[in-house]
């Protein structure tokens, strides 16, 4: 797997306004990622603890880099329309995006999962 991993500071607008944020950011994910069948999942996290407390973990995962790759045109297609481009734009009043990296699994099965649904 291949992880794609944001870090996003709130900006002033959506600390003043949480509910509104939080409101924006899933209405965000439905059009964002709709129709872009290489996004396998999406996950979101609060740092709590450490350098930047209170940023947020967005972490889109995809099978493998051919997959990333696609979606990255996907992207780039989009993009070329006026209206997504503008909705697409509009986060800058929400977040500061911070930085991005690249993950993947590594070589071996590591980890364990005791969150994950029992085998029936």
């Amino acid at each position: 797997m291949l992880y794609l991993v944001y870090r996003i500071r709130p900006t002033p607008a959506a600390e003043s306004d949480p509910a509104e944020f939080w409101s924006w950011v899933g209405q965000r994910e439905q059009w964002f990622y709709e129709g872009l069948d290489t996004v396998l999942a999406t996950r979101w996290a609060v740092r709590t603890i450490g350098t930047d407390v209170h940023t947020l973990e967005h972490t889109v995962t995809f099978a493998d880099e051919a997959a990333w790759g696609r979606y990255r045109r996907q992207l780039a297609e989009r993009s070329r329309t006026p209206a997504w481009e503008r909705r697409h734009t509009e986060q800058g009043h929400w977040w500061q995006l911070l930085d991005a990296a690249l993950l993947s699994d590594p070589p071996v099965p590591l980890g364990f999962d005791r969150t994950a649904e029992p085998p029936e």
